[in-house]
């Protein structure tokens, strides 16, 4: 009985991973957004903070410096934002928060170049977000060759599915997330590598993040919704 149980979870595992793939696909095809944004920072002067980002971080240590930045490595340059301190932060996670909008289904994608970092060195892209406790990122480590999507709760970061990819730092990425009731699409470098039905926090803002002393370049953030 137990046996096939287990087998038949298995099935129903695997039915729900492909109607959340081909539902995210079709949904992507006919592309039914409306609206789009997009940030690329290049308006802003360099060493300034943008007005409207909401900058917020958990654990106890330095504040996060997001400042505009030069980076002639940057598809469109001059500006990228930065996370510049370096100073780690005790299980921190420091936050950058786009001008506060509430988006249920889109599509959103960020590129970024981890630039340093002794203790971490990860990016992410964050949604769904309610406040510095509750959200969703998707986090590029290159540390420990991972893409991961992870849930935060107060006090702790859930992540759901890690996925082996390579990634280096001094190197521009893309992540990419296609989100919506039938569930969440990850992708590095537009390759889907995460798929997960989850309906926690159903609506929320976008916004970038890092880990304990990751110092990151973000540029040419956008979201269709």
């Amino acid at each position: 009985m137990h046996e096939g149980r287990k087998k038949r979870y298995i099935i129903a595992a695997g039915i729900a991973a492909a109607a959340i793939s081909a539902a995210l696909y079709f949904a992507a095809e006919a592309n039914p957004y409306k609206n789009s944004q997009a940030w690329n920072f290049d308006s802003y002067e360099a060493n300034s903070v943008p007005d409207g980002f909401l900058s917020m971080q958990t654990g106890i240590g330095e504040k996060a410096k997001w400042i505009i930045k030069a980076d002639s490595s940057t598809t469109s340059v001059p500006h990228v934002i930065a996370q510049l301190s370096t100073k780690d932060t005790e299980s921190g996670y420091k936050i950058l928060m786009i001008p506060e909008q509430g988006y249920s289904n889109f599509k959103t994608s960020v590129k970024f170049k981890i630039i340093s970092g002794e203790n971490e060195q990860a990016a992410g892209l964050i949604f769904r977000l309610q406040d510095r406790n509750h959200y969703f990122v998707l986090i590029a480590d290159a540390l420990n060759d991972r893409f991961s999507l992870c849930r935060a709760e107060p006090d702790r970061l859930i992540c759901t599915q890690d996925v082996n990819a390579n990634i280096e730092t001094d190197q521009w990425y893309t992540i990419t997330a296609h989100v919506a009731v039938q569930g969440i699409a990850g992708y590095l470098d537009d390759k889907l590598l995460i798929q997960r039905y989850d309906q926690h926090y159903m609506t929320g803002a976008i916004g970038l993040w890092t880990k304990g002393d990751s110092v990151v370049h973000f540029d040419d953030l956008k979201i269709d919704y």
